[in-house]
């Protein structure tokens, strides 16, 4: 078992992007702890992500407000959405002005309507060229669930893309290979995670799917962001 900042080889200056279901907000919220440890870090989105309330200690609802103050060691940065408890992107360039301010960057790089599973649309993820890592997250527990619009986001191109029936592990591969998909054009380092591996099933279920990981250049690493535990492939 290791630390969440270990599994996935994070180092000094890392702008990290991540994209998937299940766990996306969490993941960044973890990560953030953990490598407020280390050094100074920003969570910011090029999507939309939910306001939050807490674990930051200091949150800027526009980049016009931002100013540098050292003393906070976890900074949200966001433009609030009209009327919605949410940040939008302070956009690219605005975004590039500031990285040097922080030791590490965390992007929450898509949405998915709190839907465990998704299919991306043509404009999504965005994933900045700043990005030196992507990390792809699902839940685990999607694995024998019956493809359905009630939890699939974009289920219409998930199922002309991926497949219809039961979700297994040749559906999983396919989806995490899909070109436009978790890591779209990005060609540095790629990682994916399995959230929610807390179950005897789980379990058997993620060995099972490590015999079958076919995506040669994505590193594979799984546990559980509720339970603290983290490992890697």
């Amino acid at each position: 078992m290791n630390k969440i900042n270990e599994i996935f080889d994070i180092k000094k200056h890392d702008i990290i992007s991540i994209t998937g279901a299940g766990g996306k907000t969490s993941l960044m919220a973890s990560l953030a702890l953990s490598l407020s440890k280390k050094g100074r870090v920003l969570v910011t989105t090029s999507t939309k992500i939910a306001l939050p309330k807490k674990g930051f200690d200091r949150i800027f609802t526009s980049f016009d407000d931002y100013f540098d103050d050292k003393k906070a060691k976890i900074i949200c940065l966001g433009e609030k959405v009209p009327d919605k408890d949410k940040l939008a992107s302070i956009g690219y360039e605005n975004l590039s002005k500031i990285v040097g301010d922080f030791d590490y960057v965390l992007i929450e790089a898509d949405g998915c309507r709190n839907l465990p599973l998704k299919f991306w649309y043509p404009h999504e993820p965005v994933i900045y060229d700043l990005t030196t890592k992507v990390i792809g997250i699902l839940p685990i527990k999607i694995i024998g669930k019956l493809a359905s619009s009630d939890f699939i986001y974009n289920f219409q191109g998930f199922s002309k893309n991926i497949g219809t029936g039961i979700i297994d592990s040749k559906m999983i591969n396919k989806l995490i290979a899909y070109d436009k998909g978790f890591y779209k054009v990005f060609e540095k380092e790629k990682y994916f995670f399995f959230n929610q591996v807390e179950s005897k099933e789980d379990y058997y279920n993620i060995e099972k799917f490590k015999k079958e990981f076919d995506v040669a250049d994505i590193k594979l690493r799984y546990g559980s962001l509720k339970e603290g535990k983290f490992y890697e492939n």
